[in-house]
Order: structure tokens, then sequence, then C-alpha cells
């Protein structure tokens, strides 16, 4: 091969090279444009962002500010319907709130504010206040039930009377739909609210030794309550369950000297951690045997086993379950003011 044609050859292979070289190149800066314009947060002008496709709901914005960050203290969306009105400008017309039209409902709540300031309950209100929010709030349900359809509908009139009154615009935060919804979470609470009861009774005797019984209840830490329960409490001073008698009333020892049984109460919707508050429980009944020589029986009094225990507890887990489904765990103070 002469010079000539060796230097045309090493050419021609560097050409290729070059030509690889670029292509390869070019490849990479393709993959990399295609990469940060899929991953990139920044949009192009001309592709607007899914924000910009859907309309911009003023409404809920405001319903999720107020929801998650703003309502006062004991209001809850869970079991309250919960109105807000927004005024045009700031009021001080305390009389315009229909405060005393309000207060005849049951349950119900009315704060106002100035601007994000702290709310205030109108309740025992004095005095000129200037505010531009209201929250207007009822309860759907308590332990007897739905609120009824008449002060459901007093409420909802209500509500609009004072946003006209005081010209103002309003938004449901919750429960909008309030009839149905008050049925849907009585409902609910028809399932979950149950006093879960275990019996003890002496095994030779026919009643307790009295003396002996008072013992056994001051020696395990129950107190007496303002309704003269026995009550024991938890590590936070909330009640876990409570001693009565077979007819449900307080123990009477100075009235009842003969004792035939004792039951062992618990509340469920009304108890904070109510599988462990209830092993507390069976715990406790274990110490009343050893020291009273009792049975812990049913309804016909027959003698419980451990798999009749078991599935008791596993009542006990469930509702403790629903209820925190529902976002209103038991023993929680949103269940205490619903199962009050």
């Amino acid at each position: 091969m002469s010079d000539i044609q060796f230097s045309l050859t090493i050419l021609a292979v560097v050409i290729i090279l070059i030509m690889i070289l670029f292509n390869w190149m070019r490849l990479i800066q393709y993959r990399k444009q295609k990469y940060t314009k899929n991953s990139s947060p920044y949009k192009d002008e001309n592709n607007p962002s899914q924000k910009e496709k859907i309309p911009y709901n003023q409404d809920l914005s405001i319903s999720e500010k107020y929801l998650l960050s703003n309502l006062p203290k004991d209001i809850y969306r869970d079991i309250d319907a919960i109105a807000f009105i927004k005024l045009r400008k700031a009021s001080n017309a305390i009389v315009k709130l229909n405060l005393r039209d309000f207060i005849e409902l049951p349950h119900t709540h009315i704060f106002i504010r100035k601007s994000e300031d702290l709310w205030n309950s109108t309740e025992g209100l004095s005095g000129p206040v200037s505010f531009d929010q209201i929250l207007l709030a009822i309860q759907l349900v308590d332990r007897q039930g739905p609120i009824s359809p008449a002060h459901l509908q007093t409420f909802q009139m209500l509500t609009e009377k004072t946003k006209n009154d005081l010209d103002g615009s309003l938004i449901w935060l919750s429960h909008s739909n309030i009839e149905v919804d008050a049925t849907e979470l009585n409902q609910f609470c028809a399932l979950v609210d149950h006093m879960m009861t275990l019996t003890l009774i002496p095994k030779n005797n026919s009643f307790f030794d009295n003396e002996k019984l008072i013992d056994i209840l001051r020696i395990d830490g129950f107190k007496e309550n303002k309704d003269g329960y026995h009550v024991f409490k938890g590590r936070d001073k909330q009640p876990l369950f409570r001693v009565s008698s077979l007819n449900q009333q307080p123990l009477s020892f100075n009235l009842d000297p003969y004792i035939q049984g004792i039951l062992f109460q618990m509340d469920l919707p009304l108890t904070l951690s109510c599988k462990e508050s209830f092993d507390a429980m069976l715990e406790s009944i274990t110490n009343f045997q050893k020291n009273l020589d009792c049975l812990l029986v049913d309804s016909n009094k027959k003698e419980l086993n451990i798999n009749h225990i078991e599935r008791i507890r596993y009542q006990v887990e469930k509702i403790e379950n629903q209820m925190t489904i529902k976002n209103i765990p038991s023993g929680s103070l949103c269940a205490r003011r619903l199962f009050s």
C-alpha cells in the first residue's frame, strides 16, 4: 500500500469515528432534553399545568383551610354541621347574629372573629365587638339519636338569615346535606355504642362478704365518683371501667348488706384504648376472684371460659377500630361530646 492510500485510509477512519462520536453526543442530548421535559416541575407556557386546566375551586380551598387548621377548640367536622359566613365588611351588629334563636337549638355553637384573629365564642358576649367572620356549628347526633328535622331546618333557616342580615357569603365547611349525614352518623353510633359488662357472683355463698369487697375495691385502686360508682382510672386519670350492683346501680353497702353479685362495666365509646383497658379490667377481675372466691359468668350465670372471653375481646377491638376509621377515636374529646 502506497503512502497516499495509507493516508486516505487513516483519514476515512478518523471521519467515521468523528461521525460516531457526534451522533452519540446528539443522542445523549436528546435523551437529556426529553427527561428534563417530563420530570421538571416547571411547565412550558404553551403547555398549561393540570391545575390551570381545572377551574380553581375557591370554596374547596377555603373549606380545607378552616377544616384542617382554623376550627375553634371543641368543634369537630366529623360530628358537627359547620357553616362559615364571610362578611363583605366588618360589623359590630351582634343583634343580627340571632343569638337568642340559636341558643334555643340543642348542641349549637357560634363563634366570631375579625381577619385572622382567634375565634371567640358568643357565649356570654357583652359589649360591642367588631367581626367579619362567623362560624356556626350544630351537632348532628347525640346518644338519644339524630337531631330532629325541625331543629335542622331552623338551624339552616337561621344561618341563611344571618348571612342575609349581615351581607355575607356562606360556605358549608362540613355536612351541608345535614339530614342525610345525621342519619348516617346515627347508624354508626348505634353500631358502636355498647356498655360491655362482665358479671362476678360468689362461688359458694349466696352473697359477698361486704368488708372483703370494700377492701379489694380500695386495694385495687377504685375511687367513688360523683355518681356513687366505684371507678377504675387509667394513667391519664380518665375512667376505664366501673363496678356496680347487679341492677346497674352504684354499690350501697349500708342499704344492701347482702350483695349477690357485681358488674364490671366499660362504656366502650368513652374509653381510651379499649382493648388495653379491657385487659386491665380482666386483670382486676382476676384479683377479685382470688380474694373473694367468685365466678365470672354470663347473663345466664354460666361460667365464662377462655374462648368466650377472647370473643368478647375481639368485639371490643372491632368497635375500637371502627371508631378510629370513622375519625372519632374511642375516649377522645370528640367521642366524649358525641356520646355524652
